[in-house]
């Protein structure tokens, strides 16, 4: 497998995806706000400004949760199986027994993964972005 080096822990730089994350939805919101504001009400009908508070209220909540993801250090430790890789996904059966796709997007971690490889993935608790992931043989 990976020579005989027991458990090896790579780093998925999280912080630089979550931090393009939070300026995206921070200038998506603003300008879903400001749409908002300088709509005009007499020209529209009433559901587009209606369409318009909800997309600032759903940005607004991602927002909130990827700062918190951000400022916080709580973190959820998944383990499992790598059961196959394709492209920047890799696909990991649980212990609980559900299939889920992670995206690695660190080309020299990704390189380091294989099929049948016994992986721990320590992610962010709330957004669910992958943060270190640990091939333990």
């Amino acid at each position: 497998m990976l020579g005989g080096l027991g458990e090896v822990a790579m780093h998925l730089k999280p912080h630089k995806t979550i931090g393009l994350l939070v300026v995206l939805f921070a200038v998506q919101f603003t300008l879903a706000v400001i749409r908002l504001v300088t709509m005009d009400h007499q020209m529209m009908p009433a559901i587009f400004g209606f369409i318009f508070f909800l997309a600032c209220l759903v940005l607004f909540g991602l927002l909130v949760v990827l700062l918190i993801d951000l400022l916080t250090e709580a973190r959820r430790t998944i383990r499992g199986r790598i059961v196959k890789k394709e492209g920047r996904i890799i696909h990991v059966l649980r212990d609980d027994g559900k299939l889920k796709p992670y995206k690695i997007i660190v080309p020299d971690v990704l390189e380091k993964l294989h099929a049948d490889h016994r992986v721990e993935i320590v992610c962010t608790n709330l957004a669910n972005i992958p943060s270190r992931i640990t091939v333990v043989e």
